[in-house]
């Protein structure tokens, strides 16, 4: 008589049990890599966020216009104000493409301000604004505890002022601009940022 082959209840256990295991080996491995590339992506879209803030700022920066304005209460403002108590810091800047020509020039206000650790920039669509112009609000980065500017003087001194309070505060000094500007952002998940700006003219 011949004996019949195939595996024995036992033998069929063993393999069922190593397929289980190696099963569970597999998914946990897929699973870390699921979550590494989710992380991977994260920290990408973050620097992503990171860069297009930073060079907002340094091209608003860089096309500084000496240009003071009228704020909204009518009070003259430099090119240049820090010395808003909402820590806002103002800036004229030049290169705002009109390709509807429009019944306006190519310089701009724009604000940065940080609300509810957001990097916002603020523009207006004039120069000198009134109480009841309503400023054009973008959203730059989240994450961000502090924003701050220092100027480099004609002699080679940073102040955090501009124009520094040794120049004065003529109408003047106000069209003075720096040598050039650091721009420094603290954000929760890269530290401080530290960008050095060289103004022409």
């Amino acid at each position: 008589m011949k004996r019949q082959a195939g595996f024995t209840l036992l033998e069929l256990i063993v393999a069922t049990a190593i397929f289980a295991i190696m099963s569970a080996m597999v998914y946990g491995t897929l699973a870390g890599v699921g979550r590494q590339l989710e992380a991977s992506e994260q920290a990408a879209g973050s620097m992503r966020e990171l860069h297009y803030a930073l060079r907002r700022v340094a091209m608003d920066v860089a096309q500084l216009q000496p240009r003071p304005v009228r704020d909204d209460l009518g009070d003259l403002a430099g090119a240049i104000d820090t010395s808003s108590a909402a820590g806002a810091i103002e800036l004229s800047v030049g290169g705002w493409r009109n390709p509807l020509r429009n019944p306006r020039g190519t310089t701009q206000r724009v604000a940065y301000v940080i609300d509810d650790d957001v990097l916002t920039r603020l523009h207006w669509p004039v120069l000198d604004r009134t109480l009841a112009t309503e400023p054009l609000r973008i959203d730059l980065l989240s994450g961000v505890y502090d924003i701050q500017l220092r100027f480099l003087d004609r002699n080679g001194e940073w102040t955090e002022q501009w124009p520094p309070l040794s120049q004065g505060g003529d109408v003047d000094s106000s069209r003075r601009r720096p040598r050039a500007v650091e721009i420094m952002i603290e954000h929760e998940q890269w530290g401080i940022i530290t960008r050095v700006i060289e103004i022409a003219g």
